[in-house]
């Protein structure tokens, strides 16, 4: 698949990592970093979204291997 192709939030991923990469920031610091982001955003979003996001976080994060690029129907 062509980077332009590729569904808008995997663009905004690529473009990030390499943006935190070209700024030769520790992968602690990225993480950190990372934390932060997500906090904000979920922060941001309606009670019933940002449960939503949680639970598909804390699976990810909980089991290996577990994330894939195509993100579910988040609720309206």
């Amino acid at each position: 698949m062509a980077p332009e192709e590729a569904p808008e939030h995997v663009r905004l991923a690529v473009d990030m990592i390499r943006q935190m990469e070209n700024l030769e920031f520790s992968e602690n610091t990225i993480l950190e970093a990372s934390l932060l982001v997500i906090q904000d955003t979920l922060n941001k979003l309606p009670s019933d979204q940002r449960l939503h996001w949680r639970q598909r976080l804390s699976g990810i994060l909980s089991v290996p291997g577990s994330f894939k690029t195509t993100s579910p129907k988040e609720p309206n």
